[in-house]
């Protein structure tokens, strides 16, 4: 791997394809040159970005084109990871956003795809339940005790089940109803429909004082390292001329944004407005946003200084996938995840 590493640092100083380098604009027209040569990566993203995307959708979309020899990316939104994943599997993006579950999924189906960094560590979701019903894991086996999660075998069950484990609770007493959307399942739990929802900090925060309703799973303090959302690529695209460059060089941004984001709350707080898509976030105060880059920069760690994609977590965890049914347990994670990019763009950044 180390031979691969120094021909990418080989061919990044020929090409100038530095972090952030500046435009190197000479006489005679060459900054229509640059910019005629500048490569637009297509990227596939899900449909909707919150607190904890701000550093890598900022580093693909304003840190990305800022680097020489790149334009902006061609992104489109998905609301489906599925379908996201299985435009990946058929070629039809350079690179994109999902999550390990159901790119192991498509791996153990026969396609060939890689995880080659991360989009943040842990998750801003925790589990919320009814304090009066649920005072621990094992009170979740009473079949009165609706857990509300996404969709069956996504992360937002699969959290759960590693503590579940660990406890001795059955799994399969657990009274599971699938409600789509946060929102939708804070709801659920404010109107005593279900005792248990997967919801983002933020939001349990604001629920704290209108019940007895207490945080029982909060995964940063359960896992090592849950990891939420990956970025994945085909790897008949990475074997492609120039692309294990580009893979480094989105590595770099995405570290970047990470770095910029723990170090400078003014600049996240920018990013902020520009890039989530809620409604009104365009217009969210210095003061709204604080508590939040607090929560998920200092208290979850979601952005990792150096990115910490390590093999070993997806060990850890591929056997509470299995548990809870989500992967047949056979990928070959080793195969699977190429940390090689990280590593090179760690290196540059040094360099």
């Amino acid at each position: 791997m180390a031979s691969r590493r120094e021909a990418l640092k080989t061919l990044s100083l020929a090409t100038g394809a530095g972090l952030l380098a500046p435009a190197r604009f000479g006489p005679l027209g060459s900054r229509a040159a640059r910019a005629q040569e500048a490569r637009a990566l297509d990227i596939n993203l899900l449909g909707f970005a919150l607190g904890v995307h701000v550093p890598t959708t900022a580093a693909i979309l304003d840190l990305l084109p800022e680097m020489q020899g790149y334009a902006p990316p061609n992104t489109q939104r998905m609301d489906q990871i599925r379908t996201l994943t299985q435009t990946l599997v058929a070629g039809a993006a350079d690179v994109g956003e999902t999550d390990p579950i159901t790119t192991f999924r498509a791996v153990e189906a026969g396609a060939d795809l890689k995880i080659i960094g991360l989009w943040y560590m842990h998750t801003s979701l925790v589990f919320v339940v009814d304090g009066d019903r649920v005072q621990s894991f094992k009170d979740l086996e009473n079949p009165d005790n609706v857990i509300a999660i996404n969709s069956r075998g996504d992360i937002t069950e699969v959290m759960l089940v590693g503590p579940l484990l660990r406890e001795g609770v059955d799994i399969g007493k657990l009274n599971i109803i699938e409600v789509g959307g946060s929102g939708a399942r804070m709801r659920a739990l404010l109107a005593g429909r279900v005792q248990a929802v997967p919801v983002h900090f933020d939001q349990a925060a604001a629920i704290a004082d209108e019940g007895n309703y207490k945080v029982l799973l909060e995964p940063w303090k359960e896992y090592d390292a849950w990891v939420n959302e990956v970025w994945v690529t085909n790897g008949e695209w990475l074997r492609q001329p120039g692309n294990e460059r580009a893979a480094v060089d989105l590595m770099k941004a995405t570290i970047a944004g990470f770095r910029k984001a723990n170090d400078d709350f003014a600049w996240y707080a920018d990013a902020y407005r520009r890039h989530v898509t809620l409604a009104d976030a365009n217009q969210a105060s210095d003061e709204f946003i604080r508590p939040l880059w607090e929560g998920l920069s200092q208290q979850i760690g979601a952005w990792p200084q150096d990115m910490d994609l390590r093999r070993d977590h997806f060990e850890a965890l591929l056997p509470v996938y299995k548990a809870a049914g989500a992967v047949e347990g056979t990928v070959d994670v080793q195969a699977v995840v190429d940390t090689s990019f990280m590593q090179q763009a760690l290196d540059e950044l040094r360099a």
